[in-house]
């Protein structure tokens, strides 16, 4: 198969795990954002608990609002989890991208490699060419003086 192909192979390839992982990224951000929305309101509904807990609330105000505030502790957890997740499957992209760089690397030097390669037989070949035709005039050259 030849060079050039693998090569455009490999840095469509390399281009795609890059999207990926940018994908990956805004997920993670997506998510970052979301917990911290989710904190700050876990933080307001605290201070809002403990504040109307001052004034005196009804025990079925309080059972209910620690229902929600635990639900809403859940959820940061589960949001954490995600994020640790994202994180992880970041780096696994961030490594996959940089194997798939490596690669086209390596066939980019193969292909330089190969082209050298064949400059220098077609430059032989040239001079194997003019040393022959100067080879074929010596004689008459030598004759002439």
């Amino acid at each position: 198969m030849n060079v050039g192909v693998l090569r455009n192979y490999r840095a469509q390839e390399e281009d795609r795990l890059q999207a990926e992982c940018m994908e990956l990224l805004r997920a993670l951000e997506r998510s970052q954002e979301t917990r911290a929305r989710l904190e700050a309101d876990e933080a307001r509904q605290s201070q809002a608990f403990l504040t109307r807990e001052a004034a005196g609330i009804t025990p079925d105000d309080a059972a209910l609002t620690l229902v929600a505030l635990d639900a809403l502790s859940a959820l940061i957890t589960k949001t954490k989890e995600e994020e640790a997740a994202l994180r992880q499957a970041v780096e696994r992209k961030r490594s996959e991208v940089i194997e798939a760089s490596r690669e086209r690397r390596k066939l980019e030097l193969l292909e330089e490699r190969r082209q050298r390669e064949q400059r220098a037989a077609e430059d032989r070949k040239a001079q194997q060419l003019m040393d022959e035709i100067a080879a074929r005039r010596a004689p008459k050259d030598k004759g002439v003086v």
